[in-house]
């Protein structure tokens, strides 16, 4: 543990923590010399038909924090245009699909029309495991490229919960004010307030949020209720 963490980790002065104490105190947790992310951890108790069936979802935070996500497109030529014109990083179609099976992979999101999922159903083994595979539930197999690029170009964040039941993703900055931190708190929890009423309350273990750098804060149990009953 370096000097900067065991200082940081002195400031932390209880088990659990309100989401307002926590959203004042994480950024003087930071240890990072870059702007770091705030991060957000939710863990799940869940039986092993709810694993299976996970929490997948989407949410377009109301606060933007530039995370500058480069959009691949993949469409046939008559939509490129259009795709480049929305602010698509990359567009085409077979080049791109040559790249990746070389193992390029210098992109954030994958975006394709409906035409094309039969021709590059086959980088499903290079895609699927990072999550990049373009897929109808997150719209990015649409027909409407220029509304969703630019919602993934906006701040549109995919996420989905891992094999140990825990959903994991940043939502601000650490020099971002308070206030904006928890509009954008408020907003991944309205993404997934339908799973969580099918889930209940009780379902959710723990929350901890925490800075790229730097230790962590459990959110008290009593606040998880809060958020829910606002939902």
């Amino acid at each position: 543990m370096s000097k900067k963490h065991k200082k940081a980790k002195e400031l932390v002065k209880k088990d659990e923590y309100k989401l307002e104490e926590a959203l004042e105190l994480l950024p003087k947790l930071s240890t990072s010399k870059f702007v770091g992310s705030i991060e957000l951890t939710i863990n799940f108790k869940l039986n092993d038909k709810q694993k299976k069936e996970g929490l997948r979802a989407s949410v377009i935070f109301p606060n933007s924090f530039g995370e500058g996500k480069k959009v691949l497109v993949f469409t046939e030529k008559a939509k490129e245009k259009e795709a480049k014109d929305a602010g698509a990083d990359f567009v085409g179609l077979e080049d791109f699909m040559k790249k990746i099976e070389g193992g390029w992979s210098e992109f954030d999101v994958a975006i394709a029309t409906p035409s094309v999922m039969p021709q590059i159903a086959k980088l499903g083994k290079y895609l699927g495991q990072k999550g990049l595979m373009p897929n109808p539930k997150n719209q990015t197999v649409t027909n409407d490229l220029a509304k969703t690029v630019k919602m993934y170009k906006g701040g549109k964040k995919d996420f989905k919960m891992n094999e140990q039941g825990s959903i994991k993703l940043s939502f601000g900055k650490v020099d971002m004010t308070k206030e904006a931190l928890t509009q954008n708190f408020q907003a991944f929890f309205k993404a997934i307030s339908a799973d969580l009423q099918k889930l209940r309350m009780e379902s959710i273990k723990n929350i901890f949020l925490s800075p790229t750098m730097g230790p962590s804060l459990k959110l008290e149990n009593s606040e998880i209720g809060l958020i829910l009953d606002k939902e």
